[in-house]
């Protein structure tokens, strides 16, 4: 088996693929096109956080940095952060205890 660098599913794991570092959700994953298609609703734009225990907890983290995500609605990748300005965040349980 011979692997190109520019083959698309050299870093594949598990179907997602390396994305890079988001300064603010840190690393994150892709799926990977070759595996898994591109997602036909936000194009493959949606970045999925490695450091990912729930998304109750995801939610809770962004709201301490006055962010909330939008996902998609097809593979639930995150697609953007808003700033959550005069909405007040919500109480999340956190994740020992759900």
């Amino acid at each position: 088996m011979s692997f190109h660098l520019t083959d698309p599913c050299l870093w594949c794991i598990e179907g997602s693929s390396p994305a890079g570092i988001h300064d603010i959700l840190g690393p994150v994953f892709k799926p990977c096109p070759v595996c898994l298609g591109t997602c036909a609703l936000c194009e493959g734009d949606g970045l999925f956080p490695a450091d990912f225990t729930c998304l109750p907890c995801f939610r809770q983290q962004l709201a301490a940095q006055c962010l909330a995500a939008i996902m998609c609605a097809h593979c639930s990748g995150v697609v953007d952060l808003i700033p959550l300005d005069s909405i007040p965040a919500p109480e999340v349980t956190p994740h020992v205890e759900h």
